[in-house]
């Protein structure tokens, strides 16, 4: 965990209160699950900013965080409150780059075994995040709240790890209820994710 410390030596836990953003589109509140479903499904386009919290049982650490998602490929940077890279994960195709700190650069095919090998201790199952951060449950079991979303899931990571994902808030972007916090949870892991904003590109 001490690699962890030194390696995301970045905000506190309280960087992640955020102010709610505004509503800028109205969302029909009437569609059933399985149209809220479809629709994220088709929603493979959009760029998200927030903030990343990181609980293990002898530490805890935050960054900003910044996500483009541009159908099976990202861009995820990790930063500090002044804008200093902690850690930047890029796909394009069947290749993962990662860019540290210390401006080092690792590639290989798979985002969360390379983390782990550059990062000691720290767990991002970004690919199973690419549906479970937009409260897509893919190839998950879950349960919905009386407004029809995704308020749990359970599901597991391209390691086969189990991890337990829960949703507290909602808000209307561009015609989507997407999560504004998220929290996630695997063995002493937890990690939560407090939404900002969320840009939808057409």
């Amino acid at each position: 965990m001490k690699k962890i410390l030194l390696t995301l030596a970045v905000l506190t836990l309280s960087g992640c209160s955020l102010m709610q953003p505004t509503e800028d589109q109205a969302t029909d509140s009437n569609l059933s699950w399985e149209q809220q479903q479809t629709k994220l499904q088709q929603l493979d386009n959009w760029t998200l900013t927030g903030k990343l919290a990181i609980f293990t049982e002898d530490d805890r650490q935050s960054a900003n965080l910044y996500w483009q998602q541009k159908s099976n490929n990202y861009d995820i940077q990790l930063s500090t409150f002044i804008g200093t890279r902690v850690l930047q994960v890029n796909k394009d195709g069947p290749q993962v780059k990662i860019i540290n700190s210390d401006d080092q650069t690792f590639v290989g095919e798979d985002a969360n075994t390379l983390i782990q090998q550059i990062v000691p201790g720290l767990d991002l199952p970004i690919a199973s995040l690419q549906q479970w951060i937009k409260a897509n449950p893919m190839d998950a079991s879950y349960q919905l709240n009386d407004q029809q979303q995704v308020s749990e899931l359970l599901g597991y990571d391209e390691s086969g790890h189990s991890w337990e994902v829960k949703y507290q808030n909602y808000q209307a972007y561009s015609g989507y209820y997407l999560p504004k916090n998220i929290e996630l949870k695997r063995d002493s892991i937890r990690l939560k994710i407090a939404v900002s904003q969320w840009n939808i590109t057409p």
